[in-house]
């Protein structure tokens, strides 16, 4: 059965290849050739403000950046998320 994998790359440095850019190049690669549909989600790459406070949280609006992420997330019906343990 053909899976919609949406795959979160959460680690936050983008300046340099780290552990879990590799796990998830492979998870990538994996799934692909077992005929998997995925779609990835860089969140170092991603360009938005974070929300300092409840007001910004209750009344904001959310950027396009964020609706697109929004939509990988309701396409997939699997969801992976990687990222360090530190955070």
């Amino acid at each position: 059965m053909t899976k919609r994998i949406a795959l979160i790359q959460g680690h936050p440095d983008a300046q340099a290849r780290h552990f879990c850019h590799a796990l998830a190049d492979e998870y990538l690669k994996g799934a692909e050739s077992k005929g998997h549909a995925v779609r990835c989600i860089e969140v170092s790459a991603l360009d938005f403000p974070v929300l300092r406070t409840k007001e910004d949280f209750d009344h904001g609006v959310p950027l396009d950046v964020i609706k697109q992420a929004q939509d990988v997330i309701r396409w997939a019906d699997h969801l992976v998320i990687i990222y360090p343990l530190w955070l």
